[in-house]
């Protein structure tokens, strides 16, 4: 589970590194986004970020039962 985690990490990093790049580039050719559009990119790789921790922990939380109700009742 630790190197999940160290995986996990090693991948949002890179995705950050790439994100910053790539805003970098397009400053430096000469094109500037404007702020609001930087914003709603930010947005985007924090649900990314959020996907990729979600799909790492989901096989660990699944068998929790979060809100105290049993399983439902046989049907007929």
């Amino acid at each position: 589970m630790f190197g999940q985690v160290v995986r996990a990490l090693i991948y949002i990093c890179f995705v950050a590194l790439a994100f910053y790049l790539i805003l970098w580039v397009l400053t430096t050719i000469g094109l500037v986004l404007p702020g609001m559009v930087i914003v709603i990119l930010k947005v985007i790789f924090v649900l990314v970020v959020i996907l990729i921790l979600y799909q790492l922990f989901w096989p660990s939380l699944s068998g929790y039962n979060w809100w105290g109700r049993g399983p439902n009742p046989p049907g007929p």
